[in-house]
């Protein structure tokens, strides 16, 4: 090496092991780096999968590239090992499987140098399995953190920036004296909060300039094992540094950050007598440390753990497939939520009357012949979401569900929906009527009137649904939801889509010839098990007309129309209430025109 050649402005230590397939995109965006003074310090740590050789051939052209080989060891010292090796004054770190904006390095530089500041971070672009990416601000609970010097006077705001050592640059001097602890996973927190305490202020860009790989095989952070249980050790060591470190409010920003962390290990926790120790032993460990669960104003840290944590399992999932095939069908929208804390409780005879489990370790639980009653005495949760047949939940819609009930105290939580061409729904057949206030509905009779006659996009308390029939056909699931809404009497609610439905709910079979009769769904509306002393007069005939058009209406001449127009004339109040929106245009008007009969 040329002894009078100026050393690089910046070293970038690259950790790789067992990422053959992906070292070369690597390799390839620090070479398009628009910040040219830099040197590249790989450390190979043991691979065994060819990276070693492939990186060394592909960087072999450009002499800013060095390759350091050792023995397995762990990404702790392999970042020591290349800290070690460094020869610039500012140092950043890349993970082997991970790639960079070609402005990464030179935005990052300009931030520390014109800020003043000894180390700065950029926003993370998440790139999954499949192509999708998301761009995240690397400040949790903070999606449109604004560009700026960030001050880390306050624990709380500590807690929330990303701890990864990968989205930042830094000056050398900042790990004077200071390493990554060997031989120990979740290995960034101690050495983030050391440099937090010492050095208090964090330049900071939104721009997703560090593309981080998310879903791999063998990621540390997605990988059920028995070391996540290192993640509580890791905090055992970060409390005192948060302790000692002059933050402000030290005791509730480690709390938040505890709450993160472990929330975080349980998302990726499948197998059941693992996720139950970790769990227990995560409520051992906050009793020990003096703190509760403590999620602060974060939407995305599930409130059903802290259920979990106090020993309440948090759901209890009913769902009444009318054979086997939808069952099956349910499967994997079950198996797909990140909230891994509830049971199934099936209506029928598609499950073996024995427990059996589905992927994520949920217990299985035949009710055959089954009430409400019945499901109510059998099931655990706290909360009950019921799945009809031909609803099925989207991933993670039990976890925004309880999170929203949790957040708000409601004994009721609902979201939108996805139909299967007709697309989103907000759960509301006039959404005009949805008045609430920071994600709460009050239910009052008018709001309750216009819910939607699905059951998939809500969860209930279970003492709620005491005395209530099983929802078994639309009419039957309208009275559900209006009655259950009624006994609620606020609802928190989330706008994203959390269930599949059909395009229209439709009558089970059996049903569909005595609703085509003449009389026959007039009938059961009139016959609905609805304490109906809060709702308007006349309400029966806007539901009447209501599941009419979604049960069958939609697909009706004019003709059917005006026969049920004419037979709801009983079931009108003394003031014309309004149709639903969706009604047929002619139908409003007809309704108008016929006047105000009485019940």
């Amino acid at each position: 090496m040329d002894q009078h050649k100026a050393p690089p402005v910046i070293s970038v230590i690259a950790a790789v092991h067992n990422v053959a397939d992906h070292v070369g995109a690597m390799i390839d965006s620090l070479r398009a780096q628009s910040f040219a003074a830099f040197e590249v310090v790989i450390v190979d740590d043991g691979s065994t999968d060819g990276s070693e050789d492939l990186v060394r051939t592909l960087s072999a052209s450009d002499p800013r590239f060095r390759v350091i080989r050792q023995d397995n060891a762990g990404l702790s010292a392999a970042r020591n090992t290349g800290l070690e090796a460094a020869r610039g004054a500012f140092v950043a770190f890349i993970d082997g499987d991970d790639t960079v904006d070609p402005e990464f390095l030179r935005v990052l530089h300009r931030i520390v140098e014109q800020d003043g500041c000894d180390w700065a971070a950029c926003g993370v672009l998440l790139c999954y399995p499949g192509g999708r990416q998301e761009a995240h601000s690397a400040i949790h609970a903070r999606p449109a953190q604004p560009a700026g010097p960030i001050a880390l006077s306050d624990a709380r705001v500590v807690a929330r920036v990303f701890p990864s050592a990968w989205n930042k640059l830094y000056r050398r001097k900042v790990f004077d004296g200071l390493r990554f602890t060997p031989a120990t996973w979740f290995e960034d927190h101690e050495v983030f909060w050391s440099i937090a305490s010492r050095h208090g202020t964090l330049g900071y860009s939104p721009r997703p300039l560090y593309r981080h790989r998310r879903g791999r095989a063998g990621q540390i952070t997605g990988t059920d094992s028995d070391r996540v249980f290192e993640q509580l050790t890791v905090l055992d060591r970060v409390k005192p540094l948060v302790e000692t470190g002059g933050f402000a409010h030290a005791s509730e920003g480690f709390a938040q950050l505890a709450t993160r962390l472990v929330h975080e290990r349980a998302q990726v926790l499948r197998q059941p007598a693992r996720r139950a120790a970790f769990v227990a032993q995560a409520q051992a460990r906050f009793t020990d440390w003096g703190i509760a669960f403590a999620p602060g104003d974060d939407p995305q840290i599930s409130r059903a753990l802290r259920l979990a944590m106090q020993g309440v399992l948090p759901l209890s999932v009913v769902i009444q497939p009318r054979d086997a095939a939808g069952l099956s069908r349910a499967l994997p929208g079950l198996a797909a939520q990140d909230m891994a804390d509830f049971e199934v409780l099936v209506i029928g005879d598609a499950p073996p009357a024995t427990p059996e489990r589905l992927p994520g370790g949920q217990k299985v639980w035949s009710l055959k012949g089954a009430d409400m009653a019945t499901v109510l005495a059998a099931a655990s949760g706290a909360y009950v979401l019921i799945l009809s047949p031909s609803e099925f939940p989207l991933p993670d819609a039990f976890g925004w569900l309880i999170n929203a009930a949790e957040r708000s105290g409601a004994p009721m939580a609902m979201g939108g929906f996805q139909r299967a061409t007709l697309g989103y729904h907000d759960g509301w057949t006039d959404n005009r009527v949805a008045v609430g206030v920071g994600g709460e509905i009050a239910l009052e009779a008018d709001q309750a009137l216009r819910l939607y006659p699905v059951v998939g996009n809500k969860i209930f308390a279970a003492p709620l649904l005491a005395g209530l029939p099983i929802p078994d056909g639309l009419a039957q699931v309208q009275a559900f939801v209006l009655q259950a809404a009624l006994r609620a009497r606020r609802a928190a609610q989330t706008d994203l889509p959390v269930m599949r439905a059909p395009d229209f709910p439709a009558p089970p079979r059996a049903q569909t010839q005595k609703q085509e009769q003449a009389g026959g769904l007039v009938r059961q509306v009139r016959t609905m098990p609805v304490d109906d002393a809060r709702l308007p007069d006349g309400w029966r005939a806007v539901v009447a007309l209501r599941l009419y058009q979604l049960g069958l209406g939609h697909r009706r001449a004019q003709l059917g129309w005006v026969r049920l127009l004419w037979q709801v004339r009983g079931l009108r109040g003394a003031e014309t209430l309004p149709l639903d929106p969706q009604s047929p245009g002619w139908v409003h008007g007809a309704w108008r025109l016929l006047g105000g009969g009485r019940r």
